[in-house]
């Protein structure tokens, strides 16, 4: 039997790209709008937004027969919301759909098939980012104990901010000049315009700073504090949530972290193999029977011991030496592994091309 290749529709060019390459794929096949419910089609890959906006179509594919597998790429698991992941949970009782998730959803589905992974942790190993790194741990003084580069832009955020400008922490905190998205995206656009002028297109590190998002590092905020507070939400339904820069940034720096997320996040974490120094603080920061303004009265005086203990801080900064390595070698080495473990539960029993199949039994001399 002939091998053949998923099909894809108007994917966009980055997402091609990526899961040709870790999915060890030889190409996609493009299909158009016109050929979906009129040619028979093995398996199909399309991205978040046109699911949504071609739903219909691809639903009633999937019933008549002419799909039989569909594949969606799900880089914003905030945009499927709650009753668009229940249906396609129920589709999934009849037919063979995969998701691609950038991130987790708070309910766990039983027929559809989600597969995770973190772009965003993958992203900022970049080799550069490493040498960033190393640069950074030989020129540490600190100055302050606390770095906290929270954007006030909801109430979590902003009842942390005050609750710290309000506490005797707030002489021992550092925080960027930077306070709000739009300037961050402004620093970020300028410096990239100016190291295109300096080193012209460098490929190495555009893409190494890049995985950083809007979130630059300030290597010179870094260097003067001991450890980052990072705050990262839920979604405003709280039905899913991702990781973002903010918290694989300090991680790969080797910089101790308070990690302010939701008990889901916090374990998952922990399965990726991260530690965090607990004083009993997280018990009270994920009692969900406690107020935010009781959580952050237990923050403050988890700060307050952080500043006061030099044991606690020494065992911070063994947790966070131990965290960059878990970041640098186990976790870039499960990245690689995870998408090819995904591709194999998609292409079972298909009969899908697979180059890095082919290759590896050609290399037999």
């Amino acid at each position: 039997m002939t091998s053949e290749n998923i099909k894809s529709l108007e994917l966009p060019d980055w997402v091609n790209n990526l899961l040709i390459s870790l999915g060890g794929l030889r190409k996609f096949d493009p299909v158009g709008l016109s050929d979906i419910g009129t040619t028979d089609i093995n398996c199909l890959c399309v991205y978040e937004d046109k699911y949504l906006e071609h739903k219909k179509l691809l639903v009633e594919a999937l019933e008549q027969g002419t799909l039989r597998s569909l594949v969606i790429f799900n880089t914003h698991v905030f945009l499927l919301d709650s009753q668009t992941l229940d249906e396609l949970d129920n589709l999934s009782k009849k037919f063979d759909i995969h998701l691609l998730a950038q991130g987790y959803y708070a309910k766990q589905y039983e027929n559809l098939k989600v597969h995770h992974f973190e772009m965003e942790e993958h992203f900022i190993s970049h080799h550069v980012n490493l040498l960033l790194t190393n640069r950074l741990q030989s020129r540490k003084k600190v100055q302050k104990t606390f770095l906290m580069q929270i954007v006030n832009k909801d109430n979590f955020r902003n009842t942390v901010i005050d609750a710290v400008a309000k506490s005797g922490i707030q002489a021992d905190v550092l925080t960027p000049s930077a306070k709000t998205s739009s300037e961050l995206i402004g620093i970020k656009e300028n410096f990239f315009k100016n190291i295109k002028t300096d080193y012209g297109n460098n490929l190495d590190i555009m893409s190494a700073l890049d995985g950083f998002g809007s979130g630059l590092p300030n290597f010179e905020l870094y260097e003067k504090t001991f450890c980052e507070i990072v705050a990262e939400t839920l979604n405003i339904s709280g039905h899913a949530y991702m990781f973002t820069e903010k918290t694989f940034r300090p991680i790969a720096f080797g910089v101790p972290i308070i990690f302010l997320g939701s008990q889901d996040m916090y374990n998952t974490l922990l399965q990726y193999g991260y530690k965090f120094y607990d004083e009993n603080f997280y018990q009270h920061w994920h009692d969900k029977k406690l107020s935010l303004s009781d959580k952050v009265k237990h923050l403050i005086s988890f700060l307050q011991h952080i500043k006061e203990s030099v044991e606690a801080r020494s065992q911070m900064r063994s947790v966070a030496e131990a965290n960059m390595q878990v970041f640098w070698n186990e976790r870039k080495l499960y990245y690689y592994k995870n998408w090819n473990d995904i591709f194999d539960k998609i292409c079972a029993g298909k009969n899908i091309n697979r180059v890095i199949d082919v290759v590896y039994g050609e290399l037999n001399f």
